[in-house]
């Protein structure tokens, strides 16, 4: 057999596997039902045999790409969505009347009369909206006509696809499996309608800009710049949708500064701040800008699937009931990253890393936050965590509790650790870290 025929073979291989596996997870949705979450097992494992076959993959045609990649998000928009897309509904819909979801929670007695057939579905119903302007205002736009959970998952799919687009593009479609057919990344927006997909898009888009080369000859320096504030500003874009963006908006602040550029540096912030400044105005005024519910237990001590804190609630129990204890150890890896890395890409796989880890929240979908800045690497602890991860959904049946069992905690986050460790390990071998100081031209 020649390699060429071994090569189609396996894409015929994981295609069915795929595909098959996602006609099965279709019907499954329901996965706080135990039958239901078992039989869901079962789709995740034949989809994670097509998925760890590609690994082997060196070369594919687009059609093939395409094709598995749209096949399996169209067979699951019709999946039974996770309970977040309910809050996504009722947050647009609120809005139509008139109301502030940053204001009123779900179950305020002002919008008792709004309350359709799946608001009791809503989650967190005492808790005011924690999603930024951006989101709030997308929420908005997709209830223009009658709220439909269809219509918001095309929506996160269509982002999805771009991604798909701008990976295969920069580094070619073997490389890009690693997004368009990882189940963990299919299930999350097609299948789970969690949003997302939205702010990585434009994080990506940035990331492509501040780590292109710049161009040789004259004005370089100009459009130079001119891609380091488009990118600043579509990082602002991402926060502006999902908060956890907010730490990566420092890279290009902070290189800029490196290269004595302050004025630049500023610019840069400001830009980075704007879209965030300006969704704000839909939802502030001159005396209250209730972004983020700061007063709510969800917010400052709940706790899921989470890895380091509760390595750290073992010997020091004070920890776990404070979730803000956490942003220290983040904000000095955020700085030592800043001082190492020399490229955006290799500064938000690092962050992403950091903040999964040390997070006292985590939900399965997180993961798809470090998988498109694994592609150039073939991230071992991404490949892994995109098949472990889904034991998440053993605590829909620990209620109240929401606790995992050790060895399923251990089960989830020893092959994201480990096999990330492993990657950067080799990656530093075969191409020792330059800790020079980068420049802004």
């Amino acid at each position: 057999m020649t390699p060429l025929t071994s090569q189609r073979n396996l894409w015929r291989l994981c295609a069915l596997l795929l595909v098959g596996g996602a006609a099965w997870m279709a019907p499954h949705g329901q996965v706080s039902d135990w039958q239901i979450l078992q039989a869901f097992w079962g789709a995740v494992a034949v989809m994670g045999l097509g998925f760890a076959l590609s690994w082997r993959i060196v070369a594919l045609p687009a059609v093939w790409f395409w094709g598995v990649a749209i096949a399996t998000r169209l067979l699951l928009l019709a999946m039974e969505p996770g309970d977040d897309v309910w809050r996504y509904l009722w947050e647009g819909t609120i809005q139509q009347h008139g109301f502030n979801p940053y204001e009123l929670a779900p179950d305020a007695t002002a919008l008792q009369a709004l309350r359709p057939a799946w608001w009791g579905q809503i989650n967190h119903p005492a808790v005011t909206a924690i999603y930024p302007p951006l989101t709030q205002l997308g929420f908005r736009l997709l209830t223009l006509v009658p709220a439909q959970v269809l219509l918001f998952k095309l929506a996160f799919l269509a982002c999805d696809l771009g991604l798909c687009a701008l990976l295969s593009r920069r580094f070619g479609a073997a490389s890009a499996l690693l997004w368009a057919w990882n189940p963990l990344v299919i299930y999350s927006f097609s299948g789970g309608a969690h949003y997302d997909s939205w702010f990585l898009l434009p994080l990506v888009a940035a990331w492509f800009l501040f780590d292109r080369p710049p161009e040789p000859g004259p004005g370089s320096g100009a459009g130079f710049a001119g891609r380091w504030a488009l990118g600043a500003l579509l990082i602002g874009v991402s926060v502006a949708i999902k908060w956890v963006s907010l730490p990566l908006l420092a890279y290009p602040c902070w290189l800029a500064l490196r290269s004595g550029r302050a004025l630049l540096a500023l610019g840069l912030g400001l830009l980075g701040l704007l879209p965030l400044g300006l969704g704000s105005m839909a939802y502030c005024d001159s005396i209250r800008c209730p972004l983020i519910p700061t007063g709510s237990a969800f917010v400052t001590q709940a706790r899921s699937a989470e890895f380091v804190p509760h390595l750290l609630a073992r010997i020091w129990p004070a920890t776990s009931s404070s979730n803000a204890i956490h942003l220290l150890p983040l904000l000095l890896v955020v700085a030592l990253l800043l001082w190492r890395c020399r490229r955006f890409g290799g500064f938000a796989q690092a962050y992403w890393f950091a903040l999964l880890t040390l997070s006292p929240i985590v939900h399965l979908w997180y993961f798809s936050w470090i998988v498109p800045f694994a592609v150039p690497t073939a991230n071992w602890g991404v490949r892994l965590v995109s098949l472990s991860g889904f034991i998440y959904f053993v605590l829909l049946h620990r209620k109240p509790d929401w606790n995992l069992l050790e060895i399923e905690r251990a089960l989830i986050w020893i092959p994201f650790v480990a096999g990330f460790g492993i990657t950067q390990l080799r990656q530093a071998r075969l191409q020792p870290p330059d800790l020079s100081t980068p420049s802004v031209p």
